[in-house]
């Protein structure tokens, strides 16, 4: 579907980016806003940050390892998740009151870890990946659209809720049971 775009890319053809724009702004803004917030400044820069990495390494998409717009969603993603980061660190420079408002991005900053400075954490953490999902594979589809929407995309209860036509409770309480089978079902593919 959208060879047009990964062939423009390779040209380095501008046009790409508006094609990128047309298709995918939507989807882009929407992960920015889920990680971000509501803040403009920021989901904005963003934005035009994830629309740079792709001009940048559009030339080394490959089609046999994701589709362009999987590619496209994990450079936002992580853009995104990098973005949260600086705003965590600067909070904490200008020593902002309301530390309660941090503690869940806080979080988030100590899981994503940087493994390529130990090369047996790196292949620990891909051997964990793989068992992750291969677990996840196992899911029904909704089960996973749930653990995606929560942990990947970082919904909260209300937008998941929303978005499934679902309860805030049964959200909440679906998750907790899924957490539960998942860590099971991990530890016995950690252990094989």
């Amino acid at each position: 579907m959208d060879d047009d775009i990964v062939a423009l890319l390779r040209e380095r053809n501008q046009k790409s980016i508006e094609l990128i724009a047309e298709r995918y702004e939507k989807l882009i803004r929407y992960i920015a806003v889920t990680i971000l917030g509501n803040s403009e400044t920021e989901v904005e820069e963003c934005i035009n940050d994830v629309y740079l990495k792709i001009w940048t390494h559009g030339a080394e998409f490959d089609w046999e390892k994701a589709s362009f717009r999987t590619w496209m969603k994990a450079i936002t993603r992580n853009t995104a998740l990098n973005y949260l980061r600086k705003i965590c660190r600067r909070r904490e420079m200008e020593n902002v009151q309301g530390m309660e408002d941090t503690q869940e991005e806080d979080s988030l900053q100590a899981e994503y870890l940087d493994y390529t400075a130990n090369p047996e954490l790196g292949m620990i953490r891909k051997e964990e990946i793989l068992a992750l999902e291969h677990v996840l594979g196992e899911l029904k589809k909704k089960e996973r659209e749930l653990i995606l929407r929560r942990f990947y995309y970082l919904q909260s209860t209300r937008q998941i809720a929303e978005a499934m036509d679902m309860s805030e409770n049964a959200v909440d309480s679906k998750i907790s049971r899924l957490k539960r089978k998942i860590r099971k079902r991990y530890e016995k593919e950690v252990a094989k």
